[in-house]
């Protein structure tokens, strides 16, 4: 991986992961002295009240019954949406630009932050579904394999009848409908692409192995596999040329593909290489990156009927219908944006340029593609307030500023937490530690005492390692120290407090009446 350029007062000499192994750049420094690093910035929750309802009350409940974060369900569900809409739609920001229902999302956690639960309850929205379609398939094939011996035997009378007439008409066998895939290279996928135009959805609970499929056939004429990936993020054409297999060479006019998954963060440093971060690839992951907290029974739940409204709304949104090109091909039906939201996209798309100029390297790639993420994000948000019946929405064939200000809002997120996720994967042992740090102290209330620090936090048990650290962090400017009351002798005089703690599992305020059983509001998960 490339260096991430993150502004730095440190003088610690700086790591840089390439392909999961840190170099030094300054090893002249490798002895210096410690000095208050910078921490990795701290996790804003993520804005559940940009998402319309149901979806709100969903994540809510969801998060809560999981005892998880509402990101772990936010992002796999907005990609689960985009892919439910696909190439049936897309929005014209202007006549030769119309962005795509597109999303690659990825949560980055270590093992036992309920990563897998958080998948698999959203992914159980559309496994009903493919398992119909599959069912009604393999019936379709017996029935096929029915029509292919009478076929034989029309060909054979035929053929004895010296050909006399027309031939019988061979029967075409039928074709799978496919929703998702979980594990496939693009040699694979695009057959699959080809007979379901309007896309899918890829799903995996370890992305790694998604990510370490791209170079699998890297040795092959026809490249690697990460070309067509970087094509598919976008929505175009992809050609593939098999080893095997009939056709050979298969052409994709519109290779749409959505992604979710997991990944933990040592794993995603390693998956990572140089040459993803060069290609762009990374730069086009919408990444998440809570900080951990122990996990505490719950007796909330799903309510049934809660995940069958959503079931309902992604029934609606799988029949939205692409429009037919002249060359017979799927052609999707183009929307533009309302006057109102127009504004509000120009002024984001102005102050992201005149963000992404003052940025370099990694950030300012990953600034190029968080661009288009709002009218992206906002497509989804408007056709899942019309498959609600959202009573807001006036027009349907237009994205209005309420669905482009919750695109916005959503992509400021993902770029704070772009920053963050980036800065993690680059981090000195000494910032990584000022994090975990910073984390066991917001979890505390947004104050701790050395004592509680030394009880709380296993490398820092040693006589004074506490007091120290959180000096650092005093340094830092994160925070100051505050009188306590004293007590009983032996009883810490200091606590330290960080500055404006946010609420790290906790949601903003939800300012509209929830339409399933459970309010954001009062979702708190300890």
């Amino acid at each position: 991986m490339s260096p991430v350029n993150l502004p730095s007062t440190s003088t610690e000499p700086q790591n840089s992961p390439v392909n999961g192994d840190y170099r030094r750049r300054d090893t002249a420094k490798l002895n210096a002295k410690p000095s208050a690093a910078p921490p990795v910035e701290r996790f804003k929750p993520f804005p559940i009240d940009a998402l319309p309802q149901p979806i709100r009350g969903f994540v809510a409940a969801a998060a809560k019954a999981i005892g998880c974060d509402p990101v772990y369900i936010a992002l796999p569900l907005l990609a689960v949406l985009a892919s439910a809409i696909g190439n049936a739609r897309r929005l014209r920001l202007k006549r030769a630009w119309a962005v795509p229902a597109i999303l690659w999302t990825v949560i980055v956690g270590e093992s036992g932050t309920q990563k897998t639960p958080a998948l698999k309850l959203v992914m159980r929205l559309i496994e009903k579904r493919q398992r119909k379609a599959l069912e009604r398939f393999h019936e379709a094939m017996r029935q096929h394999e029915v029509a292919m011996v009478n076929y034989g035997k029309e060909l054979d009378a035929w053929k004895r009848a010296k050909k006399a007439g027309e031939p019988p008409e061979k029967p075409i066998p039928p074709q799978a409908k496919r929703f998702f895939v979980s594990d496939t290279t693009v040699e694979a996928l695009a057959p699959l692409l080809l007979e379901n135009p309007r896309g899918l959805l890829l799903s995996r609970d370890e992305l790694a192995g998604w990510l370490g499929s791209f170079d699998r056939y890297a040795n092959r004429k026809s490249g690697s596999d990460e070309a067509n990936w970087l094509s598919m993020h976008s929505g175009e054409a992809m050609t593939v040329d098999r080893r095997a297999g009939n056709p050979r060479t298969i052409y994709v006019p519109m290779a749409s593909v959505s992604v979710c998954g997991g990944i933990q963060p040592a794993v995603l440093r390693r998956a990572l290489g140089t040459e993803h971060w060069e290609s762009g690839l990374t730069a086009r992951l919408l990444l998440a990156c809570p900080p951990r907290h122990p996990k505490q029974w719950t007796e909330a739940d799903i309510d049934p009927e809660s995940e069958g409204q959503i079931g309902s709304l992604l029934d609606r949104l799988y029949e939205l219908q692409p429009a037919a090109g002249d060359d017979g091909q799927v052609d999707p039906v183009v929307i533009d944006l309302t006057p109102e939201a127009k504004a509000a996209w120009t002024a984001y798309f102005n102050a992201n340029a005149q963000e992404q100029c003052d940025l370099s390297g990694d950030l300012a790639a990953a600034w190029s593609k968080l661009e288009e993420s709002p009218a992206r994000l906002a497509l989804i948000v408007h056709f899942t307030r019309s498959a609600a019946n959202d009573p807001t929405l006036k027009r349907s064939d237009a994205v209005d500023a309420a669905s482009m200000a919750a695109g916005i809002k959503l992509a400021e997120w993902f770029k704070h937490e772009t920053r963050r996720v980036y800065a993690m994967l680059s981090e000195t042992e000494e910032q990584r530690d000022q994090r975990r740090l910073m984390e066991f102290v917001e979890r505390k209330g947004g104050a701790a005492t050395p004592r509680d620090v030394q009880q709380g936090c296993r490398w820092l048990k040693q006589s004074g390692a506490a007091q120290a650290a959180l000096a650092q962090l005093v340094n830092a400017n994160v925070g100051n120290w505050e009188p306590t009351p004293r007590g009983q002798p032996g009883q810490p005089t200091q606590r330290f407090r960080l500055f404006a703690a946010p609420t790290v599992y906790g949601t903003p305020p939800n300012p509209e009446p929830n339409g399933s059983t459970v309010d954001a509001n009062d979702l708190v998960v300890a």
